[in-house]
């Protein structure tokens, strides 16, 4: 009895040692789970790389006789959707957007029952479909279905570049419209939406599908009021010149070149932009009949200046006034329009003085800068060191650009300039502070080469010929047909950049593209191998371009 009741009482120790094993097995497996559940990739597994795909769909993806008001679209996995009123579109256009609703692995999209008869619809999701984990985004995910009996299949696809830089033009909005419509050709693109779209891509391409035959207007904008309209204001566009007349059996490729239309001239606003300088801005150059006049100043105390696009417009002046008055007028035209401009408060800057190109021919002009504009030097101050002598030798001031002065050819020798204290004054309290010592070289014989450049083209059409330096100041612009030839005789060593430009009006300059009355921008083609002139090298290279038939599909 003794050894039954010892073994009797060593089984609950044994129980209660199970029941905590059971216990800790239990949590290990919670946590393993509730690890499994969580958003993060499992470590050591791979990493998922698939975006979402379509599982089932109701009705389903390529439907015809399309009469359901909703569309319900579930997927393999948990899905995020991003932006989905901006990136999910359907097109043809409908009066009223879509709306979406994105739930774990569902989409249910509702607004459809505007739909017209005998069309194909194509709902794009554009960037917005994602899966919930990693973010993979199904760019090319479409969802197409048709009230008729058939789906369209028609396809149209094409590039877009800029027309002057030829740079890829993407997220432009391309547009197609069908010109059946009671819409005239110029009210389409600001008044109606498009039949059909597509945005362009990183490299300027785009890509319509599921489209009806018939004839439509091609056209390619910047959508900035993401309302698929034209704006009213000059942004940027491309389009199509011809009617566009899609049928079976075709492909369509087209090549778009974008512009910034000129806008009308308008007076935008005036201010106290600097000391001593007020500016007054337009929306394009400024019209040879618009006249901007001093009211409360002797005639003396300033001047006008045009920047370098004529759309701006500087009055540089030395006064000290609480204001100035001007009035802007189109001589008889219209009324005169008189307005005040508030004279700020700027601190006198320090007048500094540079010399940033050190090295020149015999035959060049060398010039110095100023950041104000210089109204006395001191030639007790000033000293011109050539080889065998010392002179007091003041620069010339530049009747272009009035903070530039110059010493003109020819050049028997290198210099140096010293600037004393002193040297030049900008008021009388404004004077060059510290002394500069400038050293110009001469350049010649094996310092410098020589390139001949051949450019041949269509001897059909104008061209131009544009030659920038490295830091795209413009260097020359010569008008030619078929051939031409520019010699970079006894040059300094640097690099240039050459662009054919289609000149299809012959005025000699880059003409931007006008849709009202139907004028393409023009094409500049670059040069896309090495321009270069090296010291003691004659150079002799070729540029035979022929024109690719890039306004035809």
């Amino acid at each position: 009895m003794q050894k039954q009741f010892k073994e009797f009482r060593s089984k609950p120790a044994v129980t209660w040692f199970t029941l905590i094993l059971l216990f800790v097995l239990f949590a290990s497996f919670e946590a393993f789970i509730t690890s499994c559940a969580s958003r993060s990739s499992p470590s050591g597994g791979e990493k998922d790389t698939l975006a979402p795909q379509l599982d089932t769909s109701f009705p389903a993806n390529q439907t015809i006789y399309f009469k359901s008001p909703s569309i319900r679209l579930k997927f393999e996995e948990y899905i995020d959707l991003k932006s989905p009123q901006q990136q999910i579109r359907i097109s043809p256009l409908l009066p009223e957007d879509l709306e979406i609703i994105g739930k774990g692995k569902e989409v249910l999209i509702k607004g459809l029952d505007s739909l017209k008869e005998n069309t194909t619809y194509i709902i794009s999701f554009g960037s917005a479909l994602a899966d919930f984990t990693e973010g993979n985004v199904n760019k090319d995910f479409k969802y197409v279905f048709s009230t008729g009996s058939y789906i369209d299949s028609l396809e149209l696809k094409g590039r877009l570049n800029d027309a002057y830089t030829g740079e890829a033009e993407k997220d432009m909005l391309v547009v197609l419209y069908a010109t059946d419509r009671k819409s005239t050709r110029d009210s389409l693109l600001y008044k109606v939406r498009p039949e059909y779209y597509a945005f362009s891509n990183e490299l300027g391409e785009f890509k319509m599908t599921n489209m009806r035959s018939g004839k439509y207007l091609l056209a390619a904008f910047a959508d900035k009021e993401s309302d698929f309209k034209l704006n009213a204001n000059a942004v940027k566009m491309a389009f199509w010149t011809d009617t566009i007349d899609l049928q079976p059996d075709s492909v369509y490729a087209y090549q778009l070149f974008s512009y910034n239309p000129t806008p009308k001239f308008r007076y935008i606003n005036a201010s106290h932009s600097a000391l001593g300088e007020i500016t007054f801005n337009f929306s394009a150059p400024m019209d040879t009949a618009f006249k901007v006049e001093v009211l409360d100043a002797p005639q003396d105390s300033g001047f006008f200046k045009f920047g370098a696009e004529r759309d701006t417009l500087y009055y540089r002046f030395r006064l000290r006034r609480d204001s100035l008055n001007f009035k802007l007028n189109y001589d008889t035209l219209f009324s005169d329009s008189v307005i005040s401009i508030r004279l700020r408060e700027y601190d006198e800057p320090k007048l500094k003085i540079s010399a940033p190109i050190k090295e020149f021919r015999k035959n060049d002009t060398v010039f110095i800068y100023s950041n104000l504009v210089i109204t006395k030097w001191n030639i007790d101050s000033t000293a011109f060191y050539t080889p065998k002598d010392t002179l007091q030798r003041l620069p010339l001031r530049d009747s272009v650009r009035e903070k530039r002065w110059f010493y003109a050819p020819p050049h028997q020798s290198g210099f140096s300039l010293m600037l004393n204290k002193g040297a030049a004054e900008y008021s009388a309290s404004n004077r060059l502070k510290d002394s500069l010592w400038f050293s110009f070289e001469l350049k010649s014989g094996e310092d410098l080469g020589t390139l001949a450049f051949n450019v041949s083209a269509d001897s059909a059409l104008p061209y131009i010929l544009q030659i920038l330096k490295e830091d795209d100041s413009p260097y020359r612009l010569i008008p030619f047909a078929d051939s031409t030839t520019v010699v970079f005789k006894n040059e300094l060593p640097q690099k240039f950049k050459a662009f054919l430009i289609r000149d299809l009006n012959a005025d000699g300059k880059w003409t931007t593209g006008n849709f009202l009355e139907g004028k393409q921008p023009e094409i500049r083609i670059p040069y896309t191998e090495e321009l270069e002139i090296r010291a003691n090298w004659e150079l002799d290279l070729d540029w035979r371009y022929r024109s690719e038939s890039i306004n035809n599909p």
